[in-house]
């Protein structure tokens, strides 16, 4: 009945795919094993991009962490090994991060050379329906010719993955788990308090989560093998229903040992023309994917899933076409880092890393698409954007083992942006008063404007869509004048001058005689297609104010030295 009841509660909710926020919420599984001899390092990094963003950080009901940063800063703090999910059972060890202005979150858990990082979702990128495919742990370990003979019969606690169900609000949340086995359908409920969470092991099962409230949820394994005796700890931030796809590109990894696809419920999915499902009934599957060493690969699903790759050491959830954006932020934390991008094979070219473009010759182009994609070496924290076009990055690092580590990049806008990555759109204020055109520029002044320069069509539409939504006709003062030495027209951008004038939107006759008129002015009617006049400087009217865009891109990002250390 619960079940029931939650299913037909659900709804499409619009979020937004955009990876900073104000509220997170995460956790630290155990990492390799709480009993393994060399020691833990569970670490956030928080990176603000406005002044004075406060950020505070939650335990256990308790807070455990104040601080301001500034545009560009990062901090970094470390978690103590109690914070760890061991037990089978409910938790309070739950981490929220709450901040006054948008920040953004990177969860690095690492053990000797086990590492492992991901960009935690802010909470309105969650959601209340999720479906973790059959992931049977021993079937993909006998399945790789590398670890067949090495593969023990595991004690029960590491023969599974394990899920981490986390209430992300402050409300009693009723959760809902159905498990799908090989031999019988079973379901289980329970009550989450605000903030808590639960660990369960998954025992091979296909798992449907569904919950009243939102949660997050996480799919890990503390040792999954790797080569000879070695082992590494794997998180996946699992994706909500809403946020899957049909379409997606497989990003082609170096020094992967064997690779699987695991899919949620579909009918087909198809590579290169072929069905390569195996199961023939609407069930999710575990699929050998043995083709990236000729390049990254485009596969389609009859309806949306979530897909993720999987290696002995990876999981990698990937991102649905649908998720491709605008522009990236990643952030590296060695010296041998990568960035994957995919980009539509007409505009390639066009991608850009940080204020320049990236400069590389060796995209390839990916089979039965209209993608190519590129990998290149990378390191410290980075803005990828693309003109006009959406596209897909990816993040990499690599342990000592050479086994990769890491996911998508924080999406930081969804629509392209001619200019860089916008952070704030463009901002415009006007006022009652009339005054004249250097008074005008006084006025924006005072209130940290300027006035408006629409020096390119978009801006004058930007403009003239703000003046029509004031509805006062007439004229209006812009940052446009001559000057009175040469006569020359020139836009005045705040106290700086700036004489190259390539746009202009005159009316018929204008711009009048330099005697009569020496500064500019702008229609409000439409009929009057938002035309400029020249007017005299010391005509009364009312000013158009702008605040210009602000661009991620145009930030420097650094990372503070003094790392701050959780102890109780």
């Amino acid at each position: 009945m619960l079940f029931n009841l939650l299913f037909m509660s659900l709804v499409c909710q619009g979020l937004s795919v955009e990876s900073y926020g104000k509220d997170f919420i995460t956790a630290f599984p155990e990492s390799i094993s709480y009993y393994h001899p060399r020691g833990s390092s569970n670490t956030l990094k928080i990176t603000a991009f406005y002044n004075d963003t406060a950020v505070s950080i939650t335990i256990n009901y308790t807070n455990v962490y104040n601080e301001k940063l500034q545009p560009g800063q990062t901090k970094t703090v470390h978690f103590p090994k109690y914070v760890e999910q061991y037990r089978f059972t409910r938790s309070l060890y739950f981490v929220r991060v709450n901040s006054t202005k948008l920040i953004v979150v990177l969860w690095i858990s690492q053990h000797g050379d086990s590492v492992q990082s991901h960009f935690v979702q802010p909470v309105k990128n969650l959601g209340k329906l999720y479906s973790i495919p059959f992931n049977n742990y021993n079937q993909m370990m006998a399945s790789s010719s590398s670890m067949a003979d090495l593969l023990a019969t595991d004690s029960w606690r590491y023969s599974s993955f394990r899920l981490i169900i986390i209430n992300a609000e402050n409300i009693m949340n009723a959760i809902s788990i159905q498990t799908v086995g090989t031999n019988a359908q079973k379901a289980f409920n329970f009550t989450l308090r605000p903030y808590e969470l639960f660990q369960f092991q998954t025992h091979g099962s296909e798992i449907k989560v569904y919950s009243s409230n939102t949660v997050a949820v996480l799919l890990t394994h503390p040792c999954v093998e790797t080569t000879g005796c070695d082992c590494n700890t794997v998180v996946n931030h699992v994706l909500p229903q809403n946020l899957w796809g049909q379409t997606f590109v497989v990003p082609s990894l170096k020094n992967l040992n064997s690779t699987w696809l695991q899919v949620t419920s579909a009918m087909k999915v198809m590579h290169r023309g072929q069905n390569i499902k195996i199961l023939a009934s609407d069930s999710s599957d575990l699929i050998y994917f043995p083709y990236l060493e000729s390049g990254s690969q485009f596969i389609t699903a009859s309806n949306n899933v979530s897909i993720r790759l999987i290696s002995p050491g990876l999981i990698l959830e990937l991102m649905p076409e649908t998720m491709f954006a605008a522009c990236y932020l990643l952030q590296i934390n060695s010296t041998e880092g990568e960035a994957f991008i995919i980009a539509e094979t007409a505009s390639r070219g066009d991608v850009h890393i940080d204020g320049d473009l990236l400069s590389s010759t060796d995209w390839k182009t990916i089979t039965s698409s209209n993608y190519s994609s590129v990998s290149v070496p990378i390191s410290g924290t980075h803005v990828i954007w693309h003109p006009t076009s959406r596209i897909g990055v990816y993040m990499f690092e690599r342990m000592e083992s050479g086994i990769p580590y890491g996911g998508p990049a924080v999406i930081l806008n969804e629509n392209p942006d001619r200019d860089g990555c916008m952070a704030d759109p463009a901002q415009y204020k006007t006022t009652t008063d009339v005054m004249t055109w250097p008074e005008s520029h006084d006025y924006c002044i005072n209130i940290t404007f300027q006035m408006s320069t629409p020096s390119r069509a978009r801006a004058q539409k930007e403009m003239t869509n703000f003046l029509q939504k004031d509805g006062v006709p007439g004229y209006f003062w812009i940052g446009l004048r001559r000057s009175l030495l040469t006569l020359e027209w020139y836009w005045k951008n705040g106290n700086d001058s700036e004489y190259s004038v390539n746009y202009t939107n005159w009316a018929i006759g204008h711009p009048e005689n330099p005697r009569n008129a020496l500064c500019a002015s702008v229609s409000q009617d439409a009929n009057k297609d938002f035309s400029w006049k020249s007017v005299p400087c010391c005509t009364k009217m009312r000013p158009v104010c702008n605040k210009k865009a602000k661009y991620f891109s145009d930030l420097t990002f650094y990372t503070l030295y003094d790392h701050f250390y959780i102890i109780n």
